[in-house]
């Protein structure tokens, strides 16, 4: 089972919602994983950190890089019976909304700073 979650980077293009998502050395999406048992992976357009790398990947027309004509998003997957993967998502969901609110003195900013 898997979702999209869309990063609001239109909305907020200054904000650094890739660096808040993996947090320092990619402790908060490691932790955020562990905690909701999903598998998240951050894609689209913006995902890497070498754009010219990107978009040379991009114009390659490989299968594993079409996520990089899409909009920067979060895939979540889980993989369990069909009851307890929905909850696993319902929770993922719920804790991703949290890192795609464009605040630079959040809990989970200041949570950052102090790893």
């Amino acid at each position: 089972m898997g979702q999209k979650v869309l990063i609001p980077v239109k909305q907020f293009p200054k904000f650094n919602f890739v660096g808040k998502l993996l947090g320092p050395r990619g402790n908060s999406l490691k932790r955020l994983q562990e905690e909701t048992l999903t598998k998240m992976s951050i894609l689209g357009k913006g995902s890497m950190r070498d754009k010219a790398k990107e978009e040379e990947l991009r114009k390659s027309g490989e299968a594993k890089y079409f996520h990089l004509n899409d909009d920067l998003h979060v895939l979540i997957e889980v993989f369990a019976p069909p009851a307890e993967a929905y909850a696993r998502m319902g929770h993922a969901l719920e804790e991703i909304k949290k890192f795609l609110i464009p605040d630079y003195n959040d809990e989970i900013r200041q949570a950052q700073l102090q790893e």
